[in-house]
């Protein structure tokens, strides 16, 4: 995203949000400065198109690093949520157990925990280590 196209696309979030943009010139700088700075190696469609997803759900402006994640999301390559991963994780440990293993696609993350973590992860406890394990590495 080009500098015009980023400056069009923030007013456009901060309008979203019934929100102005700072008077002061230098204070406006490091808003366009920080936003660029996180979203200059997305497409502005993508990043329009997450905001309007985001408009449906959040109360207040979201940060540009909650935009950039929300667009990765959308990928068709992305890796699944924590919550998604958990029940991933669970119908393959399931299945390994039981002896009825099924060729499935697995997103690399996911192998990735598999591999660190293990298929022995049961309990809430488990749950959350599996979740906090999950989020620091694939760090969306």
């Amino acid at each position: 995203m080009n500098k015009e196209e980023l400056t069009e696309t923030v007013e456009i979030i901060y309008a979203m949000w019934n929100k102005e943009l700072p008077n002061l010139p230098d204070n406006q700088k490091n808003v366009y400065r920080a936003w660029h700075r996180l979203l200059a190696d997305t497409p502005k469609d993508g990043i329009l198109q997450a905001a309007d997803r985001l408009a449906t759900r959040e109360q207040y402006l979201p940060t540009p690093g909650m935009l950039k994640a929300e667009y990765l999301r959308s990928l068709p390559d992305a890796p699944p949520t924590a919550a998604q991963a958990w029940n991933q994780y669970t119908h393959i440990r399931d299945t390994v157990n039981a002896g009825t293993i099924e060729t499935t696609s697995i997103h690399p993350k996911l192998q990735t925990i598999i591999q660190q973590v293990g298929l022995n992860l049961h309990t809430n406890a488990d749950r959350l280590h599996f979740t906090e394990t999950y989020n620091a590495t694939v760090n969306l």
